[in-house]
């Protein structure tokens, strides 16, 4: 062996780093448990909170009723002054119902509650008829009309009050057309269509019933 030979140092083999491996992918173990307590939590609360809403809906709903009754009786004394009204049976379409006025043992004509439809949901209202067939009063108990659009109508009893004398004589009510003219208000036809026919259907309760 030459000197060279025994002499050589042998060098290390070189290290070699071991190629990354994909990391495993964390998986969460479900606790059934868990999840059944987290699922009985939130049915606790909210059969709670529905008790608490039926609750305050016992203690409230009365007195909303109760105000909304008043503010009725006091329509139908507005639209048809009467000693006493008459619940009459009808089936009329958006009629909710209907009353014979009667003042002095005399029948001084009729008072329809509606619900005809606005831009924004049902309108409310009060319709008062003599005994001729033509409207005495309209008053607006309740309606979801746009501020400062449909209010112009539901909230102004002065375009109400355009009804006063109207009649199914001409034919029915329309809206800035036709023979038997209502003069509705700019900017808020839909609502002022909507109270026209429910003053429409008012007219026709009571032909019925005459």
């Amino acid at each position: 062996m030459s000197k060279n030979s025994k002499n050589s140092v042998k060098e290390p083999a070189e290290e070699r780093t071991p190629a990354p491996q994909p990391k495993a992918l964390n998986q969460t173990a479900i606790d059934p448990m868990y999840i059944g307590r987290l699922a009985g939590t939130l049915l606790g609360i909210c059969l709670v909170t529905a008790l608490l809403l039926g609750a305050v809906n016992q203690v409230t709903k009365p007195r909303i009723d109760a105000a909304q009754k008043a503010k009725t009786e006091a329509a139908m004394a507005q639209v048809l002054p009467a000693d006493a009204y008459e619940r009459v049976d009808t089936d009329a379409p958006g009629v909710t119902a209907l009353y014979r006025a009667v003042s002095g043992g005399a029948q001084a004509g009729f008072v329809a509650e509606i619900s005809a439809t606005g831009s924004q949901g049902a309108i409310d209202m009060v319709v008062g008829v003599d005994t001729a067939g033509a409207v005495t009063g309209v008053s607006v108990t309740k309606h979801s009309e746009t501020k400062n659009i449909g209010t112009k109508v539901v909230s102004d009893q002065t375009v109400l009050d355009r009804f006063i004398g109207m009649s199914h004589a001409g034919g029915d009510i329309t809206v800035n057309a036709g023979t038997n003219r209502f003069d509705g208000v700019s900017g808020a036809t839909v609502t002022s269509k909507g109270v026209a026919a429910g003053v429409n259907a008012a007219l026709a309760a009571v032909q019925g019933v005459q």
